[in-house]
């Protein structure tokens, strides 16, 4: 079997941030586009292709620590996702599409697998002298999904970064003593 992988990008800067995201080819061609929000139940992230064609969406359908997401792809529910924690790893699985996800919020590195194969990886490349997250791709009717994923993902890495970045400096303060003069 000939398979034809294709890489995709988009500018790492505001990734998920409110908007309107694009994701481009290696000729930077535009391929997609994703915009939404999410935080709150019945928030949807969507993924559309150039033409204007809604082609997957994420929903968030539960908060708290885990919280719970349900996958569409042209408008039917195919999958749930729900966030898990790995010794040093995230792990994920999606739910009606037998995907497991493996990775580390840290450096953005990850690999969907269905099965023992890879559907799509993920990394950090320079491109026009700024940081772009790199999508490698096996079959195109994934990529939709994919980036769904990829997306809720980046948001968790970010909101994770924040919520390291105060705790650090809380227990910078704890430990610094005040002097008196």
């Amino acid at each position: 079997m000939n398979e034809k992988m294709r890489t995709l990008f988009a500018q790492r800067i505001g990734f998920t941030k409110k908007g309107v995201t694009t994701i481009k080819d290696d000729n930077d061609n535009l391929v997609y586009f994703i915009t939404g929000r999410w935080g709150l139940v019945h928030d949807a992230l969507s993924v559309y292709a150039v033409s204007g064609t809604l082609l997957a969406e994420i929903k968030q359908s539960s908060l708290g620590l885990f919280p719970k997401f349900e996958l569409y792809s042209r408008q039917q529910k195919v999958g749930t996702l729900r966030r898990y924690y790995g010794v040093s790893t995230e792990m994920l699985f999606v739910k009606g599409l037998n995907w497991f996800l493996i990775g580390n919020l840290n450096n953005f590195r990850y690999k969907i697998y269905s099965g023992h194969t890879w559907i799509m990886r993920t990394g950090d490349v320079k491109k026009h002298a700024q940081d772009y997250i790199k999508f490698d791709f096996r079959h195109e009717q994934d990529e939709a999904l994919c980036l769904c994923i990829a997306a809720i993902l980046d948001y968790w890495a970010s909101n994770g970064k924040k919520v390291r970045h105060k705790e650090s400096e809380l227990n910078f303060q704890k430990r610094t003593r005040p002097t008196l003069d």
